[in-house]
């Protein structure tokens, strides 16, 4: 009796560890990933539970981290699919011929949890044909994966919009299962980077061109004299506005925190020992509001995005005036996106209070051709009703700082 549990037992363990891959595709449902992962020594399964608690859908390994052979790639798959994780595999064999790759893939494709494979982070002009090169074979050999190539951030090109299109056409928009990019905007010096919200037109409008979902990094850890820590706050306004611009995978920068790279990290959301910092928690909640509003946003598009108040970011549209959704003081500084539903045209909007002091209520104009509001619940993930003063036709938005709102528009 205890030989037939034991095998049993052990069956099962090669089950979960391989079973069978879905067959549709990550980009199917909204993703939340993390990059940096538990370093080999913390590779262990109550580690990978944390990450599981915390709402995150997949585990990006990386080339140089330490965690890039066969032996520890397999030990992460293994562990990621016991924890109903994701991840993408980084193999130096995606840097050789075909066979190489071929041979890498046949590897890992087995894995129920392998959903992509690592190409290049941040390549130049230089490096876009090659990258498109093993993005293009990976998908030969696995129709399903996510080739992870991930583009520079827009300070660092002179021209920004030749390089995304190059990068678009060299690889294939219909090849292309994200168009990501980076660009932190937490300064040391406490200032917010002017080219953060250009950057995400760009990526945008690219995205809504050549029908590809877009993807990027938020930050969440500091680099001294380059980028400060950030508070819960910013973390909350580079979630909501990345959500507002029509991002459909959000990467986190970093999730441990780490050492012995050349420069100097604080604290991300796990310490190099392992222990959760002061930023896990927000960082759990936040995750569980991406995934809840992302059953919404995975369907929608961002069509127009604008900016209200005294300070319009360079290159932003300002709200027009007889917008649909408006704010009563004309001052209060916001992101007012509005998206539409592809399959039935359904217009949404989604409100991002970009205030990082206090909580606000926000009063809001709602155009009277609008007979009814609903928001999506960031908490189920549902539509709930929003009352709609009658007399003036308005609506009251208590939104945290850098929290934004998903709001449905009947008629």
């Amino acid at each position: 009796m205890n030989r037939i549990f034991l095998v049993t037992v052990l069956v099962f363990a090669v089950l979960v560890a391989f079973g069978q891959r879905k067959p549709k595709e990550i980009g199917d449902e909204f993703q939340i990933g993390i990059f940096w992962a538990p370093v080999w020594e913390h590779t262990n399964l109550k580690q990978y539970k944390v990450i599981e608690d915390a709402n995150v859908t997949y585990i990006q390994n990386v080339l140089g981290s330490l965690l890039d052979t066969e032996e520890r790639n397999l030990e992460m798959l293994r562990l990621a699919g016991k924890c109903n994780l994701k991840m993408f595999v980084a193999d130096s064999r995606v840097n050789g011929g075909k066979a190489d790759i071929e041979a890498m893939i046949n590897t890992y494709q087995k894995f129920r949890a392998t959903s992509g494979y690592y190409v290049v982070d941040e390549p130049d002009l230089k490096g876009i044909e090659g990258a498109a090169r093993k993005y293009k074979t990976i998908l030969e050999f696995d129709s399903l994966a996510v080739p992870y190539v991930n583009l520079l951030p827009l300070w660092a090109i002179s021209d920004y919009n030749t390089y995304v299109n190059q990068w678009v056409e060299t690889c294939g928009s219909e090849n292309l299962k994200y168009l990501s990019f980076d660009c932190y905007p937490f300064m040391a010096d406490g200032s917010f980077r002017d080219s953060y919200y250009p950057n995400l037109d760009v990526i945008r409008k690219a995205g809504l061109k050549n029908n590809v979902k877009t993807s990027c990094y938020l930050q969440s850890v500091g680099i001294p004299n380059v980028y400060r820590r950030p508070s819960v706050a910013d973390l909350r306004l580079n979630v909501f506005s990345c959500l507002a611009y029509g991002i459909k995978n959000a990467v986190w920068f970093t999730y441990w925190t780490p050492t012995n790279r050349g420069e100097v990290f604080t604290n991300a959301i796990i310490d190099s020992c392992g222990q959760k910092t002061d930023l896990y928690l927000p960082f759990k909640q936040l995750n569980r509001q991406m995934r809840q509003l992302g059953k919404t946003l995975i369907g929608l598009e961002a069509v127009n995005v604008y900016h209200t108040g005294t300070k319009i970011p360079e290159e932003a549209e300002k709200l027009p005036s007889g917008f649909i959704v408006s704010p009563v003081n004309s001052e209060t500084e916001l992101i007012v996106t509005s998206f539409v539903q592809k399959s039935t045209l359904h217009k949404y909007v989604m409100v991002v209070n970009k205030s990082m002091k206090t909580p606000e209520i926000i009063r809001m104009n709602i155009d009277a051709k609008i007979s009814g509001i609903k928001e999506i619940s960031s908490v189920s993930g549902k539509p709930v009703n929003i009352p709609i003063n009658s007399m003036e036709h308005t609506i009251a938005l208590k939104l945290l700082p850098g929290e934004g709102k998903l709001l449905r528009m009947d008629n």
